[in-house]
């Protein structure tokens, strides 16, 4: 802290107290009851002078001391503690960058928890989609058919898709269009992109769909379906069933498949990021964020995403839309 910047700090009070010394000579000078010598006045003023002189020094050196500790202690990586100050001013002014030091500490924190989570994630997913790539150029070379090749090239979509929507889960109200939509519409598109991976598997599908529109993001809605049915394909063994229901008396799409299901200690925790529970360590191709992202793109869209499941006999999962679109409008 510079002696100028003091001063300039301290124009009101030295104002101030050239006022008072003005006003205090003008009255001692016109009372006649006063009768001080004008010498003995100069003296008073110069000794009020030389008080007020010695106090500024001393205000100005322990200011300088404090702001040359602050400036010490906000150089230093970590956190280190104030000890209570004399003025209370300042002591204020420790508590509010003690608050701020606080709050940037846990962004920091939160920051290098999510880089951690988005580097895992990625190394997952480089791992996961090298597989349809690897076989995708086995058929190239082998020349093999090429409904063989496009089944691995929808995949390599799937996880691209995945990828393009945990990168920009948290800028999701810049990439929605809510409109009115036919869901019984969306079901049939959903299903159609599987249409491969239910023949390959002969899975059949139970269909009971009823006329239901709502308002919501017809994209949105596309990639929770898809990534339910995805769970349902990769978890369901060959010659199994998948059902699939609109109610819209409850305002639901209800997606169940016969396969392994989900174990009890698990299903608390099936919406968790990167939580693949003994299912996701079975299938090692599990990066167990599909269930993450369609949860997170359901609550935003103001919708509710619920998973029942029982071993070795079914998984059914519960899309609810709500009953008044007000809750659209909570984003």
């Amino acid at each position: 802290m510079k002696l100028k910047d003091y001063l300039q700090s301290q124009k009101w009070l030295f104002l101030m107290f050239g006022v008072l010394l003005t006003f205090f000579t003008i009255i001692t000078l016109i009372d006649p009851v006063a009768n001080i010598h004008f010498t003995s006045l100069l003296y008073i003023l110069g000794i009020a002078c030389m008080i007020f002189i010695v106090y500024c020094s001393f205000d100005y050196f322990r200011r300088k001391a404090f702001f040359d500790q602050l400036k010490r202690k906000t150089d230093c990586d970590e956190y280190i503690p104030f000890h209570d100050l004399d003025n209370i001013f300042d002591n204020m002014y420790v508590e509010l960058l003690k608050a701020q030091q606080d709050k940037y500490f846990e962004r920091l924190e939160q920051m290098e928890l999510e880089r951690k989570e988005l580097q895992e994630y990625m190394t997952s997913w480089f791992h996961e989609i090298k597989t349809p790539i690897a076989v995708s150029r086995m058929i190239y070379e082998t020349k093999g058919s090429i409904e063989s090749l496009s089944e691995e090239m929808d995949k390599i979509e799937h996880f691209i898709e995945q990828a393009l929507y945990y990168s920009r889960i948290n800028d999701f109200h810049k990439d929605y269009f809510i409109q009115e939509i036919d869901l019984e519409r969306v079901v049939k598109e959903a299903i159609k992109l599987h249409t491969k991976t239910f023949l390959a598997k002969r899975i059949r599908i139970n269909l009971d769909l009823q006329k239901l529109e709502v308002l919501t993001d017809k994209k949105g809605v596309l990639f929770i379906l898809n990534q339910l049915l995805s769970n349902s394909l990769k978890y369901t063994a060959n010659n199994g069933s998948i059902s699939i229901g609109i109610d819209s008396g409850k305002r639901a799409i209800t997606i169940r498949d016969n396969g392994i299901g989900i174990a009890p200690e698990d299903i608390p925790r099936v919406f968790d990021k990167g939580f693949t529970g003994k299912n996701g360590r079975q299938f090692h191709s599990s990066t167990g964020m599909g269930l993450y992202l369609a949860q997170k793109n359901a609550e935003k869209l103001g919708h509710t995403l619920a998973i029942t499941s029982k071993k070795e006999h079914y998984t059914e999962a519960v899309l609810s839309f709500p009953s008044t679109e007000d809750k659209l409008y909570q984003m």
